[in-house]
C-alpha cells in the first residue's frame, strides 16, 4: 500500500490543466469579461479576488509603483506570462506560481499596476482575514507570500498526514 498523497486532492493536475482556459486577451483598463464556460471558477485569480474582497482588504493599497511610469504596464496582454518579469494574471485562469523576490512581478489583470500584497495573497488561497504586519516592508511582505506554500494546498497535506498518524497504518 502506499501513502495517501492525493487523499485530500481537490483538482487533479491532469483534470486542471485540460480546461479550456482563456488565453491573452488585448489590455483593457477596467474591462469586464464574463467568465467564460467551461472552467472552475473556484480555481480562477478573479474568484479569489472576489472571494478575499481585496479591494477592501487591509493591505489593498499595498502595491509597488512604477518609478517609470505605467507605459510597459498596459502594453502587456491579460494572461501574457511568457516573460519571466511582468507576467499579467488572467482574470479567468489560474495564477503562475508566485514567486515574488526572483524577479518576477505580476501585473493586474485589468488595473495598469502590480498586483497588491491582498491581492498576492489571495491568489495563494489564504482567508480572507489573513493580514501581515503593519511594520513588515512591502518587498519583506512579498518575499513571505512567495516563499509560501498555498493555504489549500498545505491545509490538504496536513490533513492527509493527520489521517495517517491518526489511523495507524503503515504504508510500503
Amino acid at each position: 500500500m502506499r501513502f495517501p498523497w492525493f487523499r485530500h486532492l481537490l483538482y487533479p493536475r491532469e483534470d486542471t490543466f485540460s480546461y479550456p482556459w482563456s488565453q491573452c486577451e488585448p489590455f483593457q483598463e477596467d474591462s469586464i469579461i464574463p467568465c467564460p464556460d467551461g472552467i472552475i471558477p473556484e480555481l480562477t485569480v478573479e474568484y479569489w479576488f472576489r472571494k478575499n474582497h481585496v479591494l477592501d482588504h487591509p493591505h489593498a493599497h499595498h502595491y509597488f509603483q512604477p518609478r517609470a511610469g505605467i507605459k510597459k504596464f498596459t502594453s502587456i496582454a491579460e494572461g501574457d506570462d511568457s516573460k519571466k518579469s511582468f507576467k499579467r494574471l488572467h482574470r479567468w485562469r489560474y495564477s503562475p506560481t508566485a514567486c515574488y523576490g526572483n524577479n518576477e512581478v505580476h501585473l493586474h489583470p485589468y488595473k495598469a499596476r502590480r498586483i497588491s500584497v491582498a491581492e498576492a495573497l489571495a491568489i495563494q488561497s489564504l482567508p480572507e482575514n489573513f493580514v501581515l504586519p503593519a511594520n513588515m516592508s512591502l518587498t519583506n511582505m512579498f518575499k513571505t507570500i512567495g516563499n509560501g506554500v498555498p493555504y489549500l494546498a498545505s491545509k490538504a497535506l496536513a490533513q492527509t498526514i493527520l489521517d495517517f498518524l491518526v489511523s495507524g497504518q503503515i504504508y510500503y
